[in-house]
């Protein structure tokens, strides 16, 4: 065997499996070292107008299992938040985090992906949060109550889809405004319809019954549609209540609608 013949048999060229688990063992190496950053150094590389909209407490841990020990949402004070990275989605250019908040909205949990073109969605997304906390965003009126959500999906890109399928129950629930309407167990059932969605509400358990629905479009855009009835005709305060809301039809019901946009983008 002549010496060139020897020196292309060293250097032969690697089949097609030889480089395919040569590739496959680069894109391992390379994701093992991405998900072992420092949380902290990942934290710098978030967009700056989003990050004067979080304010955050110390964070630990790495990309692939981290803590953050307090994390707040402009006004909405959400506590401790805890993640772990799933790392078979990154293969399809997916961000995949099962996420944990304890705070002052009580323990969530929920499984949160990211996709390329920008969609987040969130599936078994459940938890309880005290009605109380919500008041800084419902002010005059306050809130109290205990309320459970059991989503299923949530399905958000912006301008193009809005998608809630799930349930929300908002138990021992009142509102008061001067004085205080308890309005009993009141259920919200949410569907994906179109690009959107549409979410049914009901309540039971209360003199002042409430029936109706508000549709979401993919912008934001929501269309409210309630009817408000006395249950109970020796209650004179809701009777004048739904006198002063609006006109009472024959059948004892007040209907409001209402019309405006959710801010859901910075």
């Amino acid at each position: 065997m002549t010496t060139r013949a020897m020196i292309r048999a060293l250097i032969k060229r690697p089949s097609r499996t030889s480089l395919v688990l040569l590739l496959y063992g680069f894109i391992c190496y390379l994701i093992f070292v991405l998900a072992t950053i420092p949380a902290q150094q990942v934290w710098q590389f978030v967009p700056q107008q989003n990050r004067v909209r979080l304010q955050t407490g110390y964070i630990q841990g790495t990309l692939w299992s981290g803590r953050i020990d307090s994390l707040q949402l402009n006004q909405l004070m959400l506590g401790q938040l805890q993640w772990d990275l799933n790392v078979l989605p990154l293969f399809i250019g997916r961000l995949d985090l099962d996420i944990k908040i304890n705070g002052p909205l009580g323990q969530l949990q929920s499984n949160v992906a990211v996709s390329l073109d920008g969609s987040l969605q969130a599936s078994n997304f459940s938890g309880e949060i005290p009605a109380d906390s919500l008041n800084p965003y419902t002010l005059p009126a306050t809130l109290d109550g205990a309320i459970s959500l059991d989503i299923q999906k949530l399905i958000y890109l912006a301008n193009q889809q809005l998608q809630l399928d799930g349930e929300i129950l908002w138990r021992k629930a009142s509102i008061s405004v001067m004085q205080t309407m308890e309005i009993g167990e009141v259920r919200i059932i949410s569907k994906a319809e179109d690009n959107g969605s549409i979410l049914h509400i009901t309540n039971k358990n209360s003199a002042l019954g409430i029936e109706g629905s508000i549709k979401l479009s993919a912008n934001g855009q929501y269309d409210l549609n309630i009817a408000l009835l006395n249950r109970d005709n020796s209650r004179k305060d809701i009777r004048s209540l739904l006198q002063m809301l609006g006109k009472v039809d024959a059948a004892g019901k007040v209907y409001i609608k209402r019309q405006g946009r959710l801010r859901l983008q910075p």
